[in-house]
């Protein structure tokens, strides 16, 4: 950063890119075309397992899952309406051992 007047001025500033989102239903599709099984037996095998990752975060468990990678709970707040949890997710770059 330079100081230009007494006010910082960021050299290099880059606009983050909007958010892409993956939905479970795309995940779903995605996962049987993968896999070849039908959307109803995927959407059964997918659900216990995104409810199975929920309660281990919710117990505060650090998720060791390759080839996603390494998820821990960074910060967590009690809100109105609802939880927020931070994972902090640490994964290796492509072609590490």
């Amino acid at each position: 950063m330079t100081r230009s007047g007494g006010k910082a001025q960021r050299d290099s500033f880059v606009e983050p890119e909007p958010a892409k989102v993956l939905q479970k239903r795309q995940l779903l599709a995605q996962v049987a075309r993968r896999t070849g099984l039908r959307n109803t037996e995927v959407k059964t095998v997918v659900e216990a397992t995104l409810a199975e990752l929920g309660e281990a975060i919710a117990a505060g468990m650090t998720l060791a899952l390759p080839p996603l990678g390494r998820a821990r709970i960074s910060r967590r707040n009690d809100r109105t309406g609802g939880e927020i949890i931070t994972l902090r997710l640490r994964r290796r770059i492509a072609g590490e051992a």
